[in-house]
């Protein structure tokens, strides 16, 4: 990791470089390529990555090395099978159980992991917490934070929800990720943000959108706009998370056909200053950004 000698780093920000900026499926020799290119700290993987690595005959503990040795720390993200309930028959990129991914975490290492819900969930709020709340506790043995993401057509598919799990659970490891495009798509409650420490919130993905969906929320989830390209009001809550004290590690997520189509290292480059912009923005610093 390129850190300071007080460990900090040397911007105040851990740069992520979210995966879906170049493309899901896009060779992660050039997903490495590009987040070093950029100037980027971590990078995200999927358990689907790691596994087909594997297949292919890259071991977990071998890819998490390559990674180490680019100088970026590794974010396993996209794991939904964490709570109680009928695991949903869906794509195998979500397929995987608790234990194969803490085995991935672990191998890795992994610093943090991402987690969702099913599209439904009758459980009580207790017991939902309470799941999260194991998984913590084995993630913590392993080193690795455990970080729940809210998705606007989730079971769990807002801020409020997301954070009344954490809450619950109450584990040190245990936080939010906030993506701005299932902020604003779903229920953008300002309120329950600023009333959030901003310690629970461990990262921020962040892209924009247009004034509507195009096709269902479901489908305009991969055909989102570069930070500045859309309607989001990203400034005002840039400014919230701000007062907060929760913009110390964010990056772009900005899942589109339009970002997969360039160069990686352009995509993530070009996605990585409209971010720098409205932090610039946000504290009044005049940048230009082509």
């Amino acid at each position: 990791m390129r850190e300071a000698p007080d460990g900090t780093y040397p911007d105040g920000i851990d740069w992520v470089l979210w995966s879906g900026t170049l493309g899901l499926s896009s060779p992660l020799e050039h997903r490495i390529d590009a987040a070093v290119a950029g100037g980027f700290h971590r990078m995200s993987i999927s358990p689907l990555d790691v596994a087909l690595a594997e297949e292919a005959g890259t071991k977990p503990q071998d890819l998490g090395g390559r990674l180490r040795d680019a100088g970026l720390g590794v974010v396993l993200d996209g794991f939904m099978n964490w709570h109680e309930g009928e695991p949903i028959p869906a794509a195998r990129s979500v397929a995987f159980t608790a234990d194969e991914v803490l085995r991935m975490c672990e191998a890795l290492p992994a610093e943090a992991l991402t987690v969702f819900s099913r599209p439904t969930c009758d459980l009580p709020l207790a017991e939902v917490a309470a799941s999260f709340g194991r998984l913590c506790d084995r993630a913590a043995d392993l080193g690795t934070r455990v970080q729940l993401e809210f998705l606007a057509m989730m079971a769990i598919s807002d801020l409020p929800g997301a954070a009344a799990v954490t809450a619950a659970a109450d584990r040190a490891n245990g936080g939010l990720v906030l993506d701005t495009w299932h902020f604003f798509r779903g229920n953008p409650d300002y309120a329950a943000l600023e009333a959030l420490p901003g310690g629970r919130i461990f990262t921020v993905q962040v892209s924009d959108g247009g004034a509507e969906p195009r096709g269902s929320v479901a489908q305009d989830t991969f055909h989102r706009l570069l930070p500045g390209d859309g309607c989001f009001d990203l400034p005002r809550l840039f400014r919230a998370l701000d007062r907060i004290g929760a913009l110390g590690s964010l990056g772009p997520e900005v899942i589109s056909p339009a970002t997969a189509a360039m160069a990686p290292n352009e995509a993530a480059q070009l996605a990585r200053d409209r971010v720098q912009a409205l932090i610039n923005e946000m504290s009044g610093t005049a940048t230009e950004v082509e």
